[in-house]
């Protein structure tokens, strides 16, 4: 079958038609299945174009860091009621200094596989626990506690996470936050 084509098709396009009487296993009331091929090279420059890591991303703004930067505050406000009285007022400074860490801010906006959040819950959870080392809490660390107050259910999956430590880096980075500029 000839393909006729109206009009200046330009240079370097491929035209292909394609007809296949009955397609069994796509669609059983198919008649007729059309495929375009587009020229060679376009997939490949759409799969360099990609950014494929977190930094990638952050760096092209493709994250909405701004509103996820208020979600993850939103979520650790919650447990300000289980803080000594001397960590009430500069908690949230301290969570404002710990997003902005450059070791942090890499990982905290990449939810990965978990479900029902924008950001790293995980991370979050273990820079709670790892907060604990500088006695920050009213009474001692409770993790089935601050998973009620973070979640409103005890036995939310993030308690398992509020047991760990974050990674070497980020732990190194926060400890170095808090004897600059938290240091009684």
């Amino acid at each position: 079958m000839d393909i006729k084509i109206e009009g200046n098709p330009g240079t370097g396009n491929s035209f292909t038609e394609i007809h296949i009487g009955t397609v069994q296993n796509y669609n059983p009331n198919a008649t007729t299945v059309i495929n375009y091929n587009g020229t060679e090279g376009e997939q490949q420059k759409a799969n360099q174009a990609k950014p494929k890591t977190m930094k990638e991303m952050l760096d092209q703004d493709l994250i909405d860091t701004e509103n996820i930067h208020k979600e993850i505050l939103n979520y650790v406000s919650c447990i300000r009621p289980l803080l000594k009285d001397e960590w009430k007022d500069k908690y949230m400074q301290l969570w404002e200094d710990i997003l902005n860490i450059k070791e942090v801010e890499e990982k905290v906006y990449d939810p990965g596989k978990q479900k029902n959040t924008n950001f790293n819950r995980k991370l979050v959870a273990a820079i709670l626990h790892f907060l604990d080392s500088r006695k920050i809490y009213k009474e001692a660390y409770n993790a089935t506690a601050i998973t009620n107050a973070l979640e409103g259910d005890w036995e939310h999956s993030v308690r398992r996470e509020l047991a760990g430590d974050p990674p070497e880096d980020v732990r190194e980075a926060i400890d170095k936050l808090l004897k600059d500029k938290y240091t009684a």
